[in-house]
């Protein structure tokens, strides 16, 4: 699928996978669900940005382009709340998973979005930016210690 459907059914299956990340995260302990959480929200401020972008610049009506957006955002805590009976199974079964939303976590960024990133002309304020966001992620990390 092409164009705005497209791009939607694609962030909808990202959203409601990375809604089980925390939800996992949060078996390991609660800091680690926290972050995530945290990390996550952030990540789908920025999925909803574009997605309104996205159906506004095709012609959407405002209440459609707010309404999909929403429902999207909605599939973050569907997916952690899909996660919850994770908690009922094995510690092995439990790292499991929450090993492979952080590996697709981890794939979804380096064969998708770093290449993407490098397609355009650098610029020292986007880098700064990244390490920012990490520093900051570092901090709430020490915060939450």
């Amino acid at each position: 699928m092409k164009g705005p459907v497209g791009l939607m059914s694609v962030m909808g299956i990202d959203i409601l996978v990375d809604g089980l990340v925390p939800g996992n995260a949060f078996t390991a302990g609660a800091k680690a669900g926290i972050l995530l959480t945290v990390a996550l929200t952030v990540e789908v401020l920025f999925l909803g940005l574009t997605v309104a972008s996205e159906l506004g610049e095709g012609g959407a009506s405002k209440w459609k382009v707010v309404g999909s957006t929403a429902g999207l955002v909605l599939l973050l805590p569907l997916g952690a709340l899909l996660g919850g009976p994770i908690r009922a199974m094995p510690a092995a079964v439990q790292g499991g998973f929450l090993a492979f939303g952080l590996i697709a976590r981890l794939y979804l960024v380096t064969e998708e979005l770093l290449i993407e990133a490098h397609e355009t002309e650098d610029r020292p304020w986007v880098t700064a930016m990244f390490f920012a966001g990490f520093l900051l992620l570092l901090l709430l990390d020490e915060a939450v210690s």
